[in-house]
């Protein structure tokens, strides 16, 4: 009697597949406490559980908006969009059951550099954090799900500074000049709401927490990405120049320190692409700079190794020297020719 036997491959996406599933269970099972915990927190990968989960997909997210709006709240910025079609933006995958919509995105931002993001990594502050919000469309609209957990899923993107402006943020930045005033608003040229910000199926934090805004209480999952998005310090000062409802330059007041995840409290590191990550956050810049990189960002360097610090002097010292040498003229570039012959 034959048997059919199983290709190895198929074997272990089946397996992989499975181990997805049982981890999707186990990050769904913490959220009747853990949602409740509050948020922001401090993101360290070495307190991070390593989890596999099957990768997020993203929908619709290059689809061109009818129409899209800037709001100064006089708490934030808030960026909202309408489709005609309903195809509007999603997330479905990883840890998530169903389909999130997109609801709206908006910013955080300090008095200076150094105290900017809600959430700290390793302690330390970063300039501006973006939060891109969905509602899991089973609940029909965001002011019912955000009842439950689970309803509302908070993307996070943190910015550091670059010496080169970010001309994918440029029209959100130059917009903020026509809404300094509380309760103010302002239309856009529509755009793709992914030049903001950027796709990831693999490296991200997760975690539960909640917030809170008097006695409304909200519970969340965060997915934070390992991936920066960058902006110079012209764009980061453009914030600072929004007043709040008191007519002052508005901007968060961060606590000194945010709190750890309590013992027990569970932050996942998804999908990681190495067994060990030396940084929580990553160096190398979103895709869409892949033909813009800055002298930094495109480096060969390992950053792990002990000797990556004198790689770099020895790469940008390379690099500036060919900027140093004068180009060839017709002469001489037909003498080399010329010569080898």
């Amino acid at each position: 009697m034959s048997q059919t036997s199983i290709p190895p491959e198929a074997d272990e996406q089946r397996s992989s597949s499975a181990i997805s599933l049982q981890n999707e269970a186990l990050v769904w099972s913490l959220a009747p406490t853990e949602a409740y915990q509050p948020a922001p927190i401090d993101i360290s990968v070495c307190r991070a559980v390593q989890l596999e989960l099957e990768p997020l997909r993203w929908n619709n997210y290059e689809l061109l908006p009818a129409s899209v709006k800037l709001t100064n709240t006089g708490e934030t910025v808030i960026l909202s969009a309408r489709w005609d079609s309903e195809q509007c933006p999603s997330l479905e995958g990883g840890p998530l059951e169903g389909r999130y919509l997109f609801s709206q995105l908006h910013f955080h931002w300090g008095l200076s550099a150094l105290d900017g993001s809600e959430h700290t990594i390793d302690g330390y502050r970063l300039p501006l954090e973006l939060h891109v919000i969905h509602f899991a469309e089973r609940f029909g609209d965001q002011d019912t799900a955000q009842a439950s957990p689970g309803g509302v899923l908070c993307l996070v993107y943190f910015f550091n500074l670059k010496s080169n402006p970010n001309r994918f943020v440029e029209p959100v930045v130059e917009a903020l000049e026509r809404i300094l005033l509380p309760e103010s608003y302002t239309k856009l040229e529509p755009f793709p709401l992914i030049d903001l910000f950027h796709a990831f199926t693999d490296e991200y934090f997760l975690y539960w927490g909640c917030t809170r805004n008097g006695p409304q209480v909200t519970p969340l999952l965060w997915l934070l990405s390992r991936t920066q998005e960058p902006l110079d310090f012209r764009q980061l000062k453009q914030f600072n120049r929004l007043l709040d409802r008191r007519m002052r330059p508005r901007y968060s007041l961060q606590p000194s320190d945010t709190a750890r995840p309590s013992k027990g409290r569970h932050l996942f590191h998804v999908n990681p692409r190495t067994p060990m990550s030396v940084s929580t956050l990553r160096i190398e810049p979103p895709e869409k700079f892949a033909q813009t990189r800055w002298l930094v960002d495109r480096q060969p360097i390992d950053w792990s190794s002990p000797d990556a610090c004198r790689q770099y002097v020895r790469l940008v010292r390379e690099e500036l020297a060919k900027k140093k040498q004068p180009p060839l003229d017709e002469d001489e570039v037909q003498c080399l020719e010329g010569g080898s012959n």
